[in-house]
């Protein structure tokens, strides 16, 4: 009613001559502009008090059920966790993303299926190593869909979660017998941490968190090495990882790349010296080598976008 009245107005002073057109297009353009933010401000405070509800819902029935839970049966309890999944499924399928805001309460509704789901095999037999693994794999596929349809940051988290819990628990399960596990956990954590820098510089994942991520398990599996007999592959995973991303910053600088380059060419070059000629100065000799590996990726980004510049017309 009040677009309406707006326009009215407007279109009155417009035929009177005491307003132009195009000054009446900009009144009413604006005043869109700020009733839709309006509007996005009260679907925001929408969300969160959804979000909230949620929440508080959740403590509740926790609570309720902590005191009886012990004595209901595990096939109840796989039973009430697999219904909560596909409930919760549903859900999100029903909500949609129609709109930003439920396109993020889809999703989350999405991550909680998946929980719900990983548990309901978890319950099953809890002190089973290859159950949790089969269990936080099938978490792994109801939040790898769940991201596929909604592509919330919410949803690449929880995947990278899954991922890393995998990584852990398939290399304690799938080799049982082995004296020193870290090495599978650390081949498979690799393994998904290139994948995952791959998918996140071809804009699967959000590039800056995907990358955050990617360096985050390609560190880590790096130094699960390093207390080991293999610990000179730390130092060829930090050499990779500060080669690969200074390469890829050059391309299209982000800052978890940087970070990344620089703390494993420090952390990497300390430990080397560290173990070969001194604490200290292995501390100092890695402080100098991230120096220079920084200026020397700066330089040639810098080099690299004034090429790009040059070519671009009307650079400044």
């Amino acid at each position: 009613m009040a677009d309406k009245k707006l326009t009215q107005a407007l279109q009155n002073l417009v035929s009177r001559g005491e307003l132009s057109q195009e000054d009446a297009l900009k009144v009413e353009a604006e005043f869109h502009k700020a009733t839709e933010e309006d509007g996005s401000k009260r679907r925001v405070l929408s969300e969160v008090g959804g979000y909230l509800g949620g929440i508080f819902i959740l403590i509740a029935l926790l609570i309720l059920f902590s005191q009886s839970w012990r004595h209901i049966s595990r096939i109840a309890q796989f039973s009430l966790f697999l219904l909560a999944a596909i409930l919760l499924f549903v859900a999100a399928r029903v909500t949609g993303k129609t709109t930003n805001s439920r396109t993020r309460l889809a999703g989350l509704l999405g991550v909680v299926s998946s929980i719900c789901a990983t548990m309901a095999i978890i319950v099953i037999r809890s002190n089973s190593n290859e159950l949790v693994t089969l269990a936080l794999l099938v978490g792994w596929l109801v939040t790898y869909f769940a991201f596929i349809l909604y592509r919330t940051i919410l949803g690449e988290l929880s995947l990278a979660g899954f991922s890393i819990a995998f990584a852990f628990s398939g290399g304690n399960s799938l080799f049982p017998h082995m004296i020193n596990n870290s090495i599978i956990i650390s081949l498979i954590l690799g393994t998904i941490g290139a994948i995952w820098l791959y998918l996140a510089n071809n804009n699967f994942f959000n590039r800056a968190f995907g990358d955050a991520v990617a360096m985050a398990m390609l560190f880590v599996s790096g130094q699960m090495l390093y207390g080991g007999t293999v610990r000179f592959l730390t130092y060829l995973i930090c050499i990779a990882i500060a080669v690969v991303a200074s390469w890829l910053y050059s391309r299209a600088p982000e800052w978890p790349l940087l970070v990344g380059g620089i703390a494993a060419i420090t952390v990497g070059t300390g430990e080397f010296v560290g173990e070969t000629l001194g604490g200290s100065l292995g501390a100092a000799l890695g402080l100098l080598t991230s120096g220079i590996f920084f200026v020397i990726g700066s330089i040639y980004s810098l080099k690299r976008s004034k090429r790009v510049d040059l070519d671009e017309p009307g650079y400044v």
